[in-house]
């Protein structure tokens, strides 16, 4: 494979994406109490830190991200994120109630991350015949720039990364927007590729 996936690849990590994310958008539904949760077309585009900034709304929007790494075949980051005035929305969601601790709010984005994270794996899982277990979460909080600069650290690419990437958002009030993105170090596209036979 050339250093950049071609076209027919990028097509086939859509559809890798459109697989795991709806399975993952699927559990976060189920989360908030079966309300209707909408999921856009998934993106595939190998990146750098400046274009995933920009994907999050720029370096100075502030997000809540929950963090994930990968247990198995594929090297990477699972990440759900949200802009944090919905971030606080769907914990309250979670937690059927306003007014809860912050310790009780970090705990159930944390706890939904890694389901919805774990449907996401799964279901890749099962198009590949790959075991995929995502690690436990970590929440960041703070403006996209810092936040971005930390994960893509935690890949430990060399700044370019394949990314997976759809954006979500629920029917209802509170609404609750966000992003999943699936970001695959370059060995690992490869290898996910030829699984794929592509």
């Amino acid at each position: 494979m050339s250093p950049l996936p071609s076209d027919i690849q990028l097509d086939a990590l859509r559809e890798v994406a459109n697989i795991g994310c709806g399975h993952a958008i699927n559990a976060l539904a189920r989360l908030v109490g079966g309300r209707t949760v909408n999921l856009s077309i998934p993106r595939a585009l190998v990146a750098e830190t400046p274009e995933l900034t920009e994907l999050l709304g720029g370096s100075d929007a502030s997000v809540v991200a929950a963090k994930l790494g990968m247990d198995g075949e594929l090297g990477g980051v699972l990440l759900l994120v949200m802009p944090t005035q919905d971030s606080v929305a769907l914990e309250s969601l979670l937690l059927r109630r306003e007014d809860a601790p912050q310790e009780e709010r970090e705990s159930a984005l944390s706890e939904a991350a890694n389901i919805v994270a774990s449907a996401c794996l799964s279901a890749i899982g099962m198009l590949t015949g790959w075991r995929l277990l995502p690690t436990v979460p970590v929440l960041l909080r703070g403006a996209a720039g810092p936040v971005l600069a930390e994960v893509m650290q935690a890949t430990g690419s060399d700044g370019r990364v394949v990314v997976l990437e759809t954006r979500f958002s629920s029917a209802g009030v509170p609404a609750v927007s966000g992003q999943m993105l699936l970001l695959l170090d370059q060995e690992s596209s490869r290898a996910l590729l030829t699984r794929l036979g592509v």
